[in-house]
């Protein structure tokens, strides 16, 4: 089982901690096209018209310019950094030394600065969104997709499932073809009207890693996913999961669904 997720816009900056070691993280082989990333950042971040470039507003300053000295700013584990909603609903704070070691071992933690990371890979605050354009790397998005479509990550290559709960910018690895993909997705019932969710999708994608990094028997297929999904149901307001096999070159589908009456 592998569980792909993407970061979270927001992020909590480490307040003490070691600074960023490129070779500790996972995938080491990334390290030469990540420091070429932090490179462009590090320029960017120092022009007078860095936000524009960046796309953040002028409260965000103070941490744009901090990340001319990328490589000083203090580190802690991606999942303590990344804030966001689906994080907050997997609660990784609450996972024991086993869970957290299975973490590290299934998820990983897409993002436009180092490609991919696991949960406890030590890394600082920074502000680059994977649709940006950078001057040196181009399109974040696309620099990543080719970099990792030629990248020999042995790591990935041998995955029975694939849970994919990422955003679509953060989509820049495809699973071998060998393995079962699965995409998450979420669906809400309101006044017999059905809507497709972003917001809820984040915190049941949330829940439901949270719940398999808990479960010492996971799923290897799809349908056991769905299975597994199924016991989710009367958490939150998941009141059912519908579950759409494979076909052609598009991937299986689980949909958390909320219905709100």
């Amino acid at each position: 089982m592998l569980i792909l997720l993407p970061p979270s816009a927001g992020k909590t900056s480490p307040s003490s901690g070691p600074s960023l070691n490129l070779a500790g993280l996972t995938a080491p082989e990334l390290t030469s096209l990540r420091e070429r990333v932090i490179d462009d950042v590090q320029q960017v971040s120092a022009r007078p018209d860095a936000l524009s470039i960046l796309e953040v507003g002028p409260s965000l300053e103070s941490e744009i310019r901090a990340q001319i000295d990328f490589y000083d700013q203090p580190c802690a584990p991606a999942w303590q950094v990344y804030t966001g909603v689906l994080y907050s609903a997997a609660d990784f704070a609450g996972l024991n030394d086993a869970q957290m070691s299975r973490a590290d071992a299934v998820v990983r933690i897409f993002s436009g600065v180092f490609g991919f990371s696991a949960p406890t890979d030590l890394i600082p605050a920074y502000r680059l969104a994977m649709n940006t354009t950078l001057p040196q790397v181009g399109k974040v998005q696309g620099f990543w997709k080719k970099a990792l479509r030629e990248a020999e990550l042995a790591e990935l290559s041998a995955i029975e499932l694939v849970i994919d709960a990422r955003s679509t910018e953060y989509q820049v690895w495809n699973p071998p073809s060998s393995a079962q993909y699965v995409t998450i997705a979420a669906a809400r019932i309101k006044n017999g009207r059905r809507s497709v969710v972003s917001h809820s999708a984040k915190f049941y994608r949330g829940l439901l890693t949270g719940a398999l990094l808990r479960e010492p028997n996971a799923p290897r297929s799809g349908n056991e996913l769905a299975d597994f999904a199924r016991t989710l149901i009367g958490t939150g307001h998941i009141t059912g999961i519908e579950f759409s096999p494979a076909e052609g070159r598009r991937p299986a589908k689980l949909t958390l669904v909320e219905d709100l009456g």
